[in-house]
């Protein structure tokens, strides 16, 4: 399964989505985003799949939140390795 990091600037736009996902029986994982990842150093992560990204931004959007930037997660060598991709 493709596990997918939905990286939004701050934790209110993430705890506003996650909330909503949550009243529509959606439940995903919450995290500070990877360091390599972080541009600000107070990102945070959504972990999801891809059949759950649709409904991600679908809801992001029409809060008025920007499309988040999204990162492929990989495991190589034993280390997470992220690829950035297009929303």
């Amino acid at each position: 399964m493709e596990t997918i990091l939905a990286l939004f600037p701050s934790l209110n736009q993430v705890s506003l989505i996650r909330r909503n996902l949550h009243r529509a029986g959606i439940y995903l994982e919450m995290t500070r985003a990877p360091q390599c990842l972080a541009a600000t150093g107070c990102s945070f992560a959504l972990r999801c799949t891809a059949a759950d990204l649709a409904i991600i931004l679908q809801v992001g959007r029409s809060a008025g939140i920007a499309d988040p930037a999204l990162f492929r997660e990989t495991m190589r060598g034993g280390k997470r390795v992220y690829e950035e991709i297009a929303s």
